[in-house]
């Protein structure tokens, strides 16, 4: 890793967690993901041998270990990782609050989104027995335009159909739900609107918007216009 020649702690920890891409790897990591595809579905755009690069450097700098569960191999934090969760909780609140998506093209992944939905969503609340939800975004590219929730003791996402029967559909734009999941709107609004369409039995109707809401963090934080500035002691930052 290129070095910034000084002894400064800020500089020290920008060589390890500034790397591109290794921030994100550390979202993956702390959101739950071990394996090497899992934390890969989490961050599309990077090669496999770039990802798989970061997370030797960070193994070697001793902030996650690598070993092998349930006879995959697999990846986690060790304490000096997890004492990084603050800095990237703070990095995901700043930039939701300073450097909001504006939801652009290039900005818009199906399965990055639905993979986030299914890993922060829990499965209490929608109905009392196994449900099965269908996704249909008809504006994203054509073989990601469908995803199914398995709604059970947990919650799995289906790339494909699983064969099972299907009792809610939902149907939205992809920006639309992005907007949604990241409080940018309400699904109730985006019903009323028409621009989101659920089909199902009333009472999985009803309790949908409720149950799905929104990014659980993210999600409740307000654009920047939206908040009084604050002005923090900056004692000892460069130490």
């Amino acid at each position: 890793m290129a070095s910034y020649g000084q002894f400064c702690p800020v500089a020290k920890t920008a060589e390890l967690v500034c790397e591109r891409w290794t921030p994100l790897v550390l979202r993956e990591l702390m959101l739950g993901s071990e394996r090497f595809t899992d934390i890969h579905r989490g961050i599309p755009l990077i090669s496999p041998a770039l990802l798989s690069k970061r997370l030797r450097q960070l193994v070697a700098a001793g902030v996650v270990e690598s070993g092998r569960h349930d006879g995959h191999g697999c990846y986690r934090l060790t304490p000096a990782g997890w004492e990084l969760y603050p800095l990237v909780e703070l990095m995901g609140a700043w930039g939701q609050r300073w450097a909001r998506s504006r939801y652009e093209a290039d900005e818009l992944d199906p399965s990055v989104l639905m993979w986030d939905i299914r890993r922060m969503l829990r499965p209490h609340g929608l109905a009392g027995r196994r449900t099965v939800i269908e996704f249909r975004l008809p504006d994203a590219p054509a073989r990601k335009r469908r995803y199914w929730l398995i709604v059970d003791q947990a919650v799995d996402l289906c790339l494909v159909d699983p064969g099972l029967e299907v009792e809610l559909v939902v149907i939205a734009p992809l920006r639309t739900l992005t907007q949604i999941w990241m409080g940018d709107r309400t699904m109730t609004d985006a019903m009323g609107e028409g621009t989101v369409e659920l089909l199902g039995p009333a009472r999985l109707v009803r309790r949908f918007p409720g149950w799905l809401g929104q990014h659980p963090t993210l999600g409740r934080i307000a654009p920047a216009q939206a908040v009084a500035p604050a002005t923090p002691s900056t004692d000892g930052v460069a130490g």
